[in-house]
């Protein structure tokens, strides 16, 4: 009788990374990302909220957990009135050119499939 073999799972299946999977997956989460990783300037949240027309609730909600796993950068200006400035974090721009990649990728597809319609 062989021993049966265990198959390691890939590192986006684990829990510790399910977390990240589940995020990107959530509404508006990739405009947020795709729309920061097109600046070289921080954003601030009323900008941000225009550029991607989404609620002010889900968007705090958005940034507050892509801060918390590190993938944009907060800063709090203590001015009156108080200002707050987002930006892609090392980490954020990291993810930033994967998803570049992919928004290529997925542009050539969809127009190689329309091509083929047509």
């Amino acid at each position: 009788m062989q021993p049966t073999r265990t198959v390691e799972q890939p590192i986006c299946l684990k829990s510790v990374a399910q977390e990240t999977i589940i995020l990107l997956g959530k509404s508006h989460v990739l405009e947020i990302l795709y729309t920061l990783s097109k600046r070289d300037t921080p954003i601030r949240f009323n900008e941000l909220k225009r550029s991607i027309n989404i609620t002010s609730t889900t968007l705090s909600r958005r940034l507050e957990k892509l801060v918390d796993v590190g993938f944009l950068n907060r800063e709090i200006f203590a001015e009156v009135p108080l200002r707050v400035e987002y930006s892609q974090s090392e980490k954020g721009k990291g993810l930033g050119k994967i998803l570049s990649d992919l928004f290529s990728w997925m542009n050539e597809s969809l127009n190689h499939s329309e091509e083929k319609s047509n």
